[in-house]
Parts: C-alpha cells; sequence; structure tokens
C-alpha cells in the first residue's frame, strides 16, 4: 500500500495542479469579456463625439423621453436605438403598440424589474444585457473546457467578444440573454442534469421564437446519454418537451390577450419577411451581396466614408450580410469534423431557421446579428485556429476592425443587423 502512495500524490497535486490553472483561465476569459465591453463602450463614445448623427435617422429613437443627452448620452443613448425602442416600449407600457408582439417577452419583463427600481429603462436595459453576457463567457469556457480543452475554450471566449457584431451584447437587444440561456442549455445538458437544461431551453423561447431548434440538440444529448438504447428511457426524455413550452406560454397569452395565438407571426410581415426555402434565401442573398457591390462601385462610393460609417446604404449591407453567411457556412462546416452532433446540429439549424425568413429586398438581413449566437461557431474557429498562431492573429485583426467600424455604424443609427 505504500509502494503506491507516490502516485496517489503525483495524481492529487496534478489534479490540483490542473484545477489552478483552469481557475486562472477562467478568470482570464472573464477578463477578455470585460475588456472587450470598455473597448466597445470606448468606440461608441468616441464616435456619438467627433462624428454627426444624421437628423433623418432621429426617428429611429422610439423611446427619446428614456434617453440622455449630453456626455451620458454620447455613452448610452446609442445603445437604445433600432430594435431596442420596442423592447422600451414593452418594458414601460406591455404590447400597447400595434406590432409590438414581435418581440418575445423574457427580455423586456427583465429590463422591467431592473427599471422600475429607479434604475432607469436604458441603463437597465445595458445592465441586463451585460450581466448576461459576461455570464454567458464564463459558461461558454466551461463548456469548451469540458468538451475540448482549456486554451481553445479560453481562445472561444475571445472570438465571441471580438465578433464583430458583439457590440449586441450591450444595447437593449435580447442577445446576450439569448446566447447565455442556449449555452446554460448545453452545460446542463453535457453534464445530464435535464430538467435544468430543459428550463433553459423554456425560457430561450419566451425570449426568441427561434429556441424551438434547441429540442433538436437537447434531444441528441439525451439519446447520447443512453447511447441510443430506447428501452433506456426514462423521465428525463420530457425535458426536451419543456423547451417549445416557452413559445407555447407566449401563444396562450396572445390567444387571451388579442385572440390570435399567432399573431407574433403575423405582425413579421410589418418588417416585409415572408417564408421561402434556405437554398432560394442564399440564392437571393448571394445575388444581393453582387448586386450590392457592384452599386458601390458604380456610383463612386467607394471610398466615402459617410457611406460606410452612418449611412444606412443598402449595398454596404448586402455585401456585408453575403460575407457574414459565408463565413458562417464555412465555420459550420469545419465545426462538423470537430465538435459533436448536439453542437453541429444546433449551428445548422439555427442557421437555417434565419434563412426560411428572408426580408424583401434584403434576403440576408439581420443575419450577422441572428448568427451572433450561434455559439459553436467561435468554438469551431478557436479549435481550427490552435495550431495556426498567424491565422488566429489576422483573425483578430480583422474582427476588431469589424467591431470598431459595425459599432460606429450601429452608435450613429445606421442600420447593421
Amino acid at each position: 500500500m505504500l509502494s503506491f502512495a507516490p502516485a496517489e500524490v503525483g495524481a492529487n497535486n496534478a489534479d490540483a495542479g490542473a484545477r489552478e490553472r483552469q481557475a486562472t483561465l477562467v478568470w482570464w476569459a472573464l477578463g477578455v469579456a470585460v475588456s472587450s465591453r470598455f473597448f466597445v463602450f470606448a468606440i461608441g463614445f468616441l464616435a456619438r463625439s467627433s462624428l454627426p448623427v444624421p437628423r433623418s435617422h432621429a426617428m429611429i429613437l422610439a423611446q427619446p423621453s428614456l434617453l440622455f443627452g449630453g456626455a451620458p448620452g454620447r455613452l448610452l443613448d446609442g445603445w437604445a436605438n433600432m430594435d431596442a425602442g420596442w423592447y422600451l416600449s414593452i418594458a414601460q407600457h406591455g404590447y400597447a403598440h400595434q406590432y409590438s408582439q414581435a418581440f418575445f417577452p423574457l427580455y423586456p419583463l427583465l429590463v422591467r424589474l431592473f427599471g422600475d427600481g429607479g434604475f432607469g429603462y436604458v441603463p437597465a436595459g445595458i445592465a441586463v444585457s451585460l450581466i448576461c453576457f459576461l455570464a454567458a463567457a464564463v459558461l461558454l469556457y466551461s463548456l469548451t473546457a469540458e468538451l475540448l480543452d482549456e486554451h481553445v475554450a479560453l481562445w472561444a471566449v475571445v472570438f465571441l467578444s471580438i465578433a464583430p457584431t458583439s457590440f449586441f451584447f450591450q444595447a437593449v437587444y435580447t442577445e446576450s440573454l439569448f446566447l447565455l440561456l442556449i449555452v446554460a442549455l448545453f452545460v446542463f445538458a453535457q453534464r445530464r442534469h435535464w430538467l435544468l437544461a430543459g428550463l433553459m431551453g423554456l425560457l430561450a423561447t419566451l425570449t426568441r421564437s427561434s429556441g424551438v431548434v434547441l429540442v433538436v440538440p437537447l434531444a441528441l444529448f439525451y439519446l447520447q446519454s443512453i447511447e441510443w438504447q430506447w428501452r433506456r428511457i426514462r423521465a428525463g426524455i420530457l425535458s426536451v418537451v419543456l423547451v417549445p413550452c416557452g413559445l407555447g406560454l407566449y401563444m396562450a397569452y396572445l390567444g387571451r390577450a388579442s385572440g390570435d395565438p399567432l399573431l407574433f407571426a403575423k405582425v413579421e410581415q410589418r418588417w416585409h419577411r415572408y417564408f421561402a426555402l434556405p437554398d432560394v434565401t442564399v440564392w437571393l442573398g448571394v445575388k444581393a451581396g453582387y448586386a450590392g457591390a457592384g452599386k458601390v462601385l458604380t456610383e463612386h462610393r467607394l471610398f466615402s466614408l459617410s457611406t460606410y460609417l452612418w449611412r444606412s446604404d443598402s449595398g454596404v449591407m448586402s455585401i456585408t450580410n453575403a460575407v457574414v453567411l459565408v463565413a458562417v457556412v464555412v465555420l459550420i462546416a469545419l465545426g462538423w469534423r470537430r465538435l459533436t452532433a448536439p453542437y453541429d446540429a444546433y449551428a445548422t439549424l439555427a442557421l437555417i431557421f434565419v434563412l426560411l425568413n428572408p426580408v424583401v429586398g434584403q434576403p440576408l438581413a439581420s443575419i450577422p446579428r441572428y448568427a451572433l449566437v450561434i455559439f459553436p461557431l467561435y468554438i469551431a474557429l478557436a479549435a481550427c485556429t490552435e495550431r495556426r498562431p498567424r491565422v488566429r492573429a489576422l483573425v483578430v485583426i480583422l474582427c476588431l476592425i469589424g467591431l470598431a467600424w459595425l459599432t460606429t455604424r450601429f452608435v450613429l443609427f445606421a442600420w447593421v443587423a
């Protein structure tokens, strides 16, 4: 028995060292997430302080009474435009507006809880988004460390934090909350806490309708845990049923309040969305990107600063959307080589869900924002660049440039996604 003591001590020391290294890297991951928020806030503040805001965009702010003006306004007001106005309106007044039912209730409910406490609705929305993002970053690190290793996990958080549209993680938008709930579902499912995983899915579908695709990865997690032996199915499978219950609750509310449980889908027509098969949307999106490039070149605006910084130019939008689509497809394909079935299924289905609802004239509208929460993309990118430091450095530089550019556009009220 004594002869095994040194080995046991060595094993214990190794385990302790691994835990200490992982704890250190968790703090590094959190530090990266926090630092990225300071960077984005600084870019937004500088843009609002030094560049003009076109008067034509003043109407985008749906809740002008909630804004600050002055130095606080330059820091905060830019994060409360576009769809943020809808969430702020719902937080204040409920679903009083004719088209507000398109926006699901969980996020504005949280904003209301903070805002009614005297915090102010815009700061409340920013605070909810920031808290959720930081929690999501920590969970993403933990999830990826269990799936692959700590260094890949750290870089997955880096790529998440500097993604060109990651400024949405501090805007009054649902991105941070939705991401947190999705990653939490994967964490609980990977650890076989089925009830908690199902509850995360329920809350996700109370945040966005696209949360229903989480049924598939959760079912795959469960079936993998029983090694695909149908006779071993137990009550844990009911966690899968919980996922669409959030959507069902919202539909029940709409049915009682308006008499139409599908009103959330019908009012999407206000934004000119329609149903199409994914291949049709992809083809239309590629054509729009090509036409957008031609428009920018032929109208001699290639070097026009205003076009790229604050004008809601359809050509620039179409090019950006097409580039993002290509990048997402490539990363999903790379993920299929390195990740397990639940991750691959979620990434693929999340993209398909977006492609099912194109917009007239801009088929891929909002895809840079919707793709932001497809977190397996960051894991795949981190894994693929692990042994390619030059490629990783290039990706970081391009992401930071893109983040600064799109943040500037957003806070100056130009449409981004």
